[in-house]
């Protein structure tokens, strides 16, 4: 079988436990027979000697240049007819092969005599440089052992299965959107969505503060980006002011969503309802897939990303819609009724929440009109606007970000509202 990578191991290890090389030579000789068959005690010693660095590790010296290559200078003992690879060299000179490769090498010969036999003696130099990065089979397997699917679990500190249940919606986010002061009345990027959303979320954190719930649902009305593509415009090919790639604006809201649900995630089991906008009908549904995936290992997160464009949710004695609100207008609360039948038979109260209009009236968010025994609510955004809304005139209102806390028994108990 031969010299094998757990003997060089076993004697490095005895080496540096203190072992004199004879011992060394014969202790693997006895530990490893079937591999070293063929090798006598003297071949053994010096093999020994060669793959532990020799006698005693010489003196290296070794300077950096200024482009990250290294000159090192070293002295290297073998024994005759032990060979060495460039690989050997990199290590005699303390320097990992993985990372580093030889540009240059001279080793200046001379001969001396072990009691062993004759030893020859190299002063060598070397030049390296650092690898550039491969990808290989070793790397990718590395890749795949190390890298985590999934969110560590999170515990929600606050739950109580006989709570209230805290319901989250989040409008028209048009994350991505690139607006400018000077044009706009006020300036929109990744960032400055990333901001308003943590503003608006550390104020419903302190809200919970002493409170228990039994469930949060954090309602996505669409519109979660501001485009659909590279080509900057919204899914029927309305043109667009982006802040830049796709990918770069796709990763920021990623990022920013699941640090939300990780904060509320701590507060109380949550379940995220997507729904569709108008402008970003493949790659907000894209963008709720990848956060699903992040948290697919967690039981305390579920998810519905049915690209259904209405949902409904039954709590207690009230019945809940979302919808993005680019519908008739007329159909706004009929829907509700007729798709929910048999929920809307068993509840007191019925609401649809939708966005779509951003502030439009001021009636969206603290005035509600009946359709029908369903109240209708259009909720602002936190999101400022567009170049075209400001030239339409549109008004802009108050930015804020809507909460509803829901008691199962009594209904609506509480109206939040997270301003900026």
């Amino acid at each position: 079988m031969g010299w094998t990578d757990e003997i060089s191991s076993e004697v490095q290890r005895l080496r540096a436990d203190g072992y004199s090389w004879t011992h060394i030579a014969t202790t693997i000789k006895t530990n490893y027979p079937e591999e070293l068959k063929g090798y006598t005690e003297t071949q053994a010693l010096r093999k020994s000697r060669l793959v532990a660095g020799g006698k005693k590790k010489p003196q290296c010296t070794q300077t950096i240049k200024a482009d990250g290559s290294v000159e090192s200078v070293t002295l290297i003992q073998l024994w005759d007819n032990d060979s060495i690879s460039p690989d050997d060299i990199l290590r005699f000179h303390h320097l990992d092969p993985k990372r580093w490769e030889i540009v240059t090498c001279t080793n200046n010969l001379w001969h001396s005599q072990d009691k062993i036999g004759r030893v020859q003696m190299y002063q060598s130099k070397v030049s390296a440089k650092p690898r550039k990065l491969e990808i290989t089979l070793e790397s990718i397997d590395t890749y795949f052992k190390e890298r985590v699917y999934s969110k560590p679990e999170i515990l929600p500190i606050q739950y109580d299965p006989e709570g209230e249940v805290l319901e989250i919606c989040l409008p028209d986010l048009h994350d991505g959107l690139l607006a400018w002061a000077q044009e706009t009345g006020a300036d929109y990027d990744i960032h400055i969505a990333r901001k308003s959303f943590i503003t608006c979320l550390s104020d419903i954190v302190q809200r919970c503060r002493g409170r228990s719930f039994k469930k949060i649902i954090f309602v996505t009305l669409g519109d979660l980006l501001h485009t659909d593509n590279d080509a900057q415009t919204t899914t029927k090919g309305t043109p667009q002011q982006a802040d830049g790639r796709m990918a770069k604006i796709f990763n920021s809201a990623l990022d920013m969503l699941i640090y939300g649900l990780d904060v509320l995630g701590a507060i109380a089991p949550v379940e995220v309802v997507y729904l569709s906008g108008n402008h970003d009908r493949d790659t907000g549904f894209m963008l709720i897939k990848a956060l699903e995936m992040a948290y697919r290992k967690d039981n305390n997160y579920s998810f519905d990303t049915l690209p259904n464009p209405q949902k409904f949710r039954l709590i207690g004695c009230s019945l809940i819609g979302w919808t993005h609100g680019d519908m008739i207008h007329k159909n706004m609360g009929g829907w509700l009724q007729e798709r929910a039948r048999k929920e809307y038979g068993l509840s007191r109260f019925a609401e649809v929440h939708a966005g779509h209009l951003h502030s439009t009236s001021r009636t969206e968010y603290k005035t509600t009109y009946q359709d029908g025994g369903v109240v209708v609510r259009h909720l602002p955004t936190i999101s400022n606007a567009s170049a075209w809304e400001h030239q339409q005139g549109y008004p802009q209102g108050t930015k804020t970000l809507m909460c509803f806390v829901w008691h199962e028994e009594i209904g609506l108990r509480e109206s939040w509202y997270a301003n900026l």
